[in-house]
């Protein structure tokens, strides 16, 4: 298992989303770059404050315990098309500002951990 990507910051935002049951996180990252996310109520709970490490590994994690949320998914659209990565997670989206690097078709596992 190898992090291809990992942000780690502080969750300085939680707010309502347009759907019921959706709220949309935004992670700043310690290295200034920042993911929004949707969280859906009753698969996870983050609140405004926390401190999260968001990883994107090229392999299933052999123990999911540590880890708030973790499943896998895609890049939504080619990062050349996008200026950013678009990643998709059972229809979760996660929107980071900035290219990650990621191979288009490719599977990889997006994983949250909460860090105390």
């Amino acid at each position: 298992m190898r992090a291809v990507a990992r942000i780690e910051g502080r969750l300085s935002k939680v707010e309502e989303g347009k759907l019921r049951g959706q709220r949309i996180a935004t992670l700043e990252g310690d290295d200034g770059a920042t993911v929004k996310f949707d969280v859906i109520e009753g698969l996870v709970d983050f609140v405004e404050g926390e401190k999260l490490a968001l990883e994107i590994l090229d392999d299933k994690p052999e123990s999911l315990e540590e880890y708030a949320f973790c499943g896998h998914g895609y890049i939504a659209k080619p990062e050349e098309e996008a200026g950013k990565t678009i990643f998709s997670v059972w229809g979760i989206l996660f929107i980071f500002d900035k290219k990650l690097g990621l191979q288009d078709g490719k599977k990889y596992y997006l994983c949250i951990r909460r860090l105390g």
